[in-house]
């Protein structure tokens, strides 16, 4: 039996390693969730009856609770997901001994901050309008094959597709770094995510004060109203910076 790390903290928010959390932990029987300690740092862990757990979501989701509660009695550093030390000593010794000095100066710079998350993504419809009505050019193109027979024109129809692409491109340009703008001075730190559709713009993770969190809600929900006929916002938070502290720990001496 092993030992399961989701996150690390400190020993005065985790009541001196008295197990506070409620969630259950990793595999079946879902484990009890309790602490493991050195000095004034604390791992949230689990007893663990594998070395490797496979990306289900129902692990992900186990893994996710006990981070995202952790997170509620205090600051904490996520530990990436599937991180299992051999026994308690080895989470005490290689990752809360030896990495103390990092793990410090990661828990300094998230203190009183958490992670918030928005997608941005274009209504499809309202986009191709907007393409049209912004791109002459885009417009004469489309007007001049619309009566011609859809095999024919071969040549003109690929342009009419690259140019609407290259437009498309620039628009994702233009929009993605206007919201950013926006909402980049109230934050201590983004993080760029992949795009996930044709269709995404924006898809950025936000490190905000607590003090903040208020205002970035207000200014979200001030842009979605802006936006509403053509864009459509999906924002998620408060949660522990996964995007911008994520401890991986080598078990090796």
């Amino acid at each position: 039996m092993g030992t399961y790390v989701y996150c690390v903290g400190t020993t005065e928010a985790f009541g001196q390693g008295s197990p506070v959390l409620q969630s259950r932990g990793m595999g079946e029987p879902h484990a009890r969730v309790r602490t493991v300690e050195y000095g004034d740092l604390v791992a949230v862990v689990s007893d663990a009856r594998t070395s490797a757990y496979d990306i289900t979501r129902d692990n992900l989701m186990a893994h996710q609770r006990v981070v995202e509660e952790s997170m509620r009695h205090a600051d904490v550093l996520p530990v990436a997901f599937g991180t299992v030390a051999r026994n308690d000593r080895d989470v005490r010794e290689k990752l809360l001994r030896r990495e103390q000095d990092e793990l410090h100066d990661h828990l300094a710079y998230i203190q009183g901050r958490v992670e918030l998350g928005l997608k941005a993504l274009w209504n499809r419809d309202r986009l191709f309008a907007a393409i049209v009505a912004e791109r002459d050019d885009i417009r004469r193109l489309r007007d001049r094959l619309a009566d011609r027979p859809p095999d024919s024109a071969y040549f003109e129809r690929i342009e009419l597709g690259e140019l609407t692409d290259a437009a498309i491109g620039e628009k994702r340009d233009r929009d993605g770094e206007a919201i950013l703008e926006t909402l980049r001075p109230m934050a201590v730190d983004v993080h760029l995510n992949r795009l996930l559709t044709d269709m995404m713009i924006v898809n950025a993770s936000f490190l905000v004060d607590r003090d903040q969190i208020d205002a970035f809600d207000a200014e979200v929900q001030r842009l979605g109203e802006v936006h509403a006929e053509r864009l459509v916002f999906q924002y998620v938070g408060p949660l522990p910076p996964y995007s911008f502290v994520n401890i991986s720990v080598s078990w090796e001496e």
